[in-house]
């Protein structure tokens, strides 16, 4: 028991500072920037930040929330992809193996900074997509080529559906409701969750909903995107622990 605590404690502040470096490159992303290069500085004043003030959750909280050098609010966003990122890595280890667990931690940490951007900017980039799907299908092909048939089958239909949902919703509103980059994260999870992948659709529309109550946004439209990571996730893991059906 002592063995499992230090494993999940130690797999706890890597994914702290992995979810740190996802949510700070998609942060990037959403400014067109670069996801790669650069040192951590502030989104305000662009003050280059020392080790003591990127340390993961302790700096945003013995900081109060605000740069040391212009008092400029921290983007909360950045405490929720680290804290986010812990969950990603200790959940991860509830696979079957090591290698689903990588795969699982792979496609966490690409789900966080696909999320940070589209909270930011309403969009969903096609390369963290494509990234996403890469993943996915290394799952279910890991599983089983039934898994990956299975998976495949999911995704051509909830393309399917949900672009004729889009059009629909287009000749009655002249607004489709749901952002193409929704769809295509939504098929390319469907690779991995599968048969799941109603529980999916289901879950993320209720997150939304709540979302859409809780932030009250201006314009009314919503980042669909951390609804639907947090639903895939919920149900994925569970399912990699054998407590969910994703194949036949």
């Amino acid at each position: 028991m002592t063995q499992t605590l230090a494993s999940l404690s130690l797999a706890g502040v890597a994914g702290l500072a992995l979810g740190s470096f996802a949510v700070t490159s998609g942060l990037r992303l959403s400014r067109g920037g670069s996801a790669m290069r650069g040192r951590s500085q502030c989104d305000t004043c662009g003050h280059r930040l020392g080790f003591a003030q990127t340390v993961p959750v302790v700096s945003y909280l013995r900081l109060s929330g605000a740069c040391a050098a212009c008092r400029a609010r921290i983007d909360p966003t950045h405490l929720a992809g680290e804290v986010a990122g812990a969950v990603v890595v200790v959940t991860a280890l509830f696979a079957q193996d090591l290698t689903r667990s990588l795969l699982l931690i792979g496609l966490g940490l690409t789900l966080i900074a696909a999320v940070a951007v589209d909270w930011k900017v309403r969009r969903l980039p096609d390369l963290l997509t494509l990234a996403c799907a890469g993943f996915c299908a290394s799952l279910a092909v890991l599983q089983s080529w039934q898994t990956m048939f299975e998976g495949m089958i999911a995704a051509a239909l909830v393309i399917a559906i949900l672009m004729a949902v889009r059009w629909l919703a287009g000749r009655q509103s002249g607004e489709p409701g749901l952002g193409l980059g929704d769809v295509k994260l939504l098929a390319a999870l469907a690779l991995w969750l599968g048969l799941a992948t109603p529980w999916l659709i289901a879950g993320a529309s209720l997150l939304g909903l709540l979302l859409m109550a809780i932030s009250r946004p201006p314009d009314g439209r919503l980042a669909f995107g951390p609804a639907i990571a947090v639903s895939a996730w919920s149900i994925g893991i569970i399912g990699e622990a054998g407590g969910w059906p994703t194949t036949m």
